[in-house]
């Protein structure tokens, strides 16, 4: 046994030297540059592909069966001459002996000056696609050997193994005809650790993107731990750390930093991809998280959490390039802070159970796009109190106005600025917006007035915004608006219901700097439809209707009495000693109704009760012209005091006539352009003359007729029917 053992051993002896004298004999007889041509038109009858090879051909065969390639060229078979890809120098080898026990084990892998050429068509054709199958072969057959192929290789025990890859001074260039997009990866380099299915090794790249349309430079470096497994395709990456440095005209010439760092998988079974213990940097905005894409084969849904630290929201807009929006506060978007929820899709983000620190302010409930192309905005937050007057641009300088114009409205006869002309709403913006949001809040400043249980809900989509609710508690009552805007016509079109409950009327005046003309609670309810786009436009096309009482209060800058007392003297043919009374009307009740047709707000059933005197209104107010034209009848109620000035005297006989006011003038100074209407306290002087000149005839009648009214009633039954005969016959000549 021991001679034949050793029999075997010196005749293994003898063949492996034999072989190892063949292979010597192989790589010194045997060149490879010999069979250019052929290794060329293989690749056209295999791959189509045309293949170049314009250096020499090195290799070997034993311990490694490794080649070596120069001035590599591949290019599509129909366009030689727009080559695909270019090696300057490509080079592999693979150990002989693993080979017999079915593994590959190959040594470092190197690839350099890469140039690929990435062309689409404007038919939207790659120019890599030529490279699927080659002319005249059947798709079919085509891709049932690929899935053979790939069956084998899952389900084979074939070993593979490779010690590095290294490919630097990479580029590529990509261009799509189809968008006119160019873009390329310049200075690239790529290294990696031993490739070994379900081993760790480590991965470097870097690079350079430039994108031309817009202008982009982006310095890309990525280190991680990479474990990859084909065949349950699988592929996790630990310590991830990814680096951008961009720059270009996104970014207005300013240097952007990025960094993304955490633990990535990917599971092609489980067909999902995960980012853990996430933690981005953008300049200086940092925030942690995860992120979870499932279902990514059909619809992918996303998932996970986010955390923002506090930042400056106006620093970072500044230095990513971006001017920050002008606000009434400069100090406005300076602390921002963020914790919420990932719910979203390829073409959605929604931020849920979302808590918002926003200047001191703490915002909950939800906020995302819907819709990335359409940019729909969707919101529902909920807050305690919130100042959206600093996030409002700045006011305006608005010129001096008229020291008068206070209590009781301006004293000025000039005429008021005509309502302009210029467009107040962007309309382009409107046709775009896609907003459907509710905001609800304790309480919130705006136009400079203080809202407590303040809601909002409005949706806006296809040029149609319609505010569904707008509602709150101001000047110690209740406010309720709705509000439809429709752009999709020509002209725009706006309708408003609005409805006022137990507002103080005097601090709504002075809160929006109107002319101090009316004190008490103010109840209203309006109806309003309007078209065009500007200020004179809506004044213009304004109709509807409104109703309106008032409680408790006093009308500004007017005396009613004054007014009635300067009738009565006219009346009287006097005049007036002194002012009576103070400047203003005080009431119990105002009510009343509008009708408005083309801006033009006409009422004739205002009703106003005075102490001892009922006031009746009737007029127009023309709001494009901004003028009024009012008439007020007082009228007494039996109330005949002693009034202090003998011209006012008051009796019976002026009970139950509407003594004549008119209003005639501007809306700014619609109070002082109250007086007596003198024409019609002519007719009701003349109206009392004659009464009392018909009083004294009767009078006068009588005594001739039938002697003293007490003679009168002692007089038998005869005299008595016959006097009433004369007496009224006589009445009725006279009313005559």
């Amino acid at each position: 046994m021991k001679s034949l053992a050793k029999v075997l051993g010196l005749v293994v002896l003898a063949i492996v030297l034999l072989l190892a004298a063949l292979l010597f004999f192989l790589t010194r007889m045997f060149d490879p540059n010999d069979y250019r041509e052929q290794i060329q038109q293989a690749a056209r009858d295999q791959a189509n592909v045309e293949l170049t090879l314009g250096g020499e051909i090195g290799w070997s065969l034993f311990p490694w069966l490794g080649i070596e390639l120069r001035e590599v060229g591949v290019a599509p078979l129909d366009d030689p001459e727009q080559p695909l890809a270019q090696i300057g120098n490509l080079g592999l080898g693979v150990e002989v002996m693993p080979l017999l026990r079915r593994q590959l084990r190959m040594s470092d892998v190197i690839v350099d000056s890469l140039q690929l050429n990435l062309l689409v068509d404007e038919q939207g054709r790659g120019n890599w696609e030529a490279f699927s199958q080659a002319e005249g072969a059947d798709p079919e057959a085509a891709a049932a050997e690929r899935e053979r192929a790939q069956r084998e290789r899952d389900g084979g025990d074939f070993n593979i193994a490779v010690e590095s890859v290294r490919i630097t001074n990479a580029r590529i260039d990509y261009q799509d005809e189809q968008s006119g997009q160019r873009l390329s990866i310049r200075d690239a380099n790529l290294t990696s650790g031993a490739l070994i299915p379900g081993q760790p090794f480590d991965l470097d790249l870097e690079g350079l993107l430039v994108l031309d349309e817009p202008a982009l430079r982006t310095r890309i470096g990525l280190e991680t731990v990479v474990t990859f497994d084909p065949g349950r395709q699988r592929y996790q990456l630990q310590g991830l750390d990814l680096q951008l440095t961009a720059s270009g005209e996104p970014f207005s010439g300013r240097s952007v930093d990025v960094r993304l760092q955490g633990d990535a998988l990917y599971d092609g079974t489980a067909n999902i991809l995960e980012v853990e213990q996430m933690r981005l940097a953008i300049n200086d905005l940092r925030a942690s998280g995860e992120l979870r894409a499932s279902n990514l084969a059909e619809a992918v849904r996303l998932g996970g959490r986010i955390d923002v630290a506090e930042f400056d929201g106006r620093a970072l807009l500044r230095s990513l390039g971006q001017e920050a929006p002008e606000t009434a506060n400069p100090d406005a978007l300076k602390r921002i802070a963020m914790a919420a929820k990932l719910n979203g899709s390829a073409n959605s983000l929604l931020l849920e159970e979302l808590r918002m620190q926003l200047d001191g302010t703490e915002l909950r409930g939800s906020l995302g796009i819907s819709d990335f192309e359409r940019q729909a905005l969707r919101f529902d937050l909920r807050g305690t109190q919130l100042n959206l007057d600093h996030y409002l641009p700045p006011a305006a300088e608005s010129a001096s106005t008229d020291s008068s114009a206070g209590r009781g409205g301006s004293r000025s006869d000039q005429p008021p600025e005509p309502w302009s002309d210029e467009p107040v709403l962007p309309l382009d913006v409107l046709a775009e917006l896609d907003v459907d949001g509710r905001l609800t809040l304790d309480q919130v400043q705006l136009t400079g007035q203080s809202i407590n249980a303040f809601k909002a809900a409005v949706v806006a989509r296809n040029g149609r915004v319609q505010v569904n609710t707008l509602e709150g508690e101001l000047f110690e009552g209740r406010f309720d608006l709705k509000a439809d805007i429709d752009s999709r016509q020509t002209p725009l079109r706006m309708t408003i219901n609005a409805n006022l409950q137990g507002m103080d009327a005097l601090a709504l005046q002075r809160g929006y700097e109107m002319p101090e003309q009316l004190r008490g609670r103010l109840n209203t309810r309006a109806e309003l439809r309007t078209q065009g786009n500007s200020l004179q436009r809506w004044m213009n096309t304004l109709n509807g209707s409104a109703r309106f009482d008032v409680a408790d209060g006093a009308l500004l800058g007017i005396n009613l009495e004054q007014q009635l007392c300067r009738a009565i003297a006219l009346a009287n043919r006097e005049s007036l000693s002194d002012q009576l009374g103070a400047e203003d009307t005080p009431f119990n009740q105002l009510s009343g109704s509008f009708t408005i047709r083309d801006g033009v707000v006409s009422n004739s059933d205002m009703r106003a009760a005075l102490p001892g005197i009922e006031a009746r209104g009737r007029g127009d107010i023309n709001l494009p012209d901004q003028r009024l034209d009012y008439r007020v009848g007082l009228v007494l109620e039996g109330d005949t005091r002693e009034m202090p000035d003998p011209a006012c005297r008051i009796n019976q006989r002026y009970v139950g006539i509407e003594w004549p006011l008119r209003c005639r003038g501007y809306l700014h100074n619609a109070a002082s352009s109250c007086g007596v209407d003198t024409e019609g306290v002519g007719q009701i002087a003349a109206r009392l003359l004659g009464r009392e000149a018909q009083r004294r005839i009767e009078d006068r009648i009588s005594e001739r007729l039938g002697g003293s009214r007490d003679r009168d009633a002692a007089e038998g039954e005869e005299g008595e029917e016959r006097q009433p005969d004369v007496r009224d016959a006589i009445r009725g000549l006279l009313n005559r």
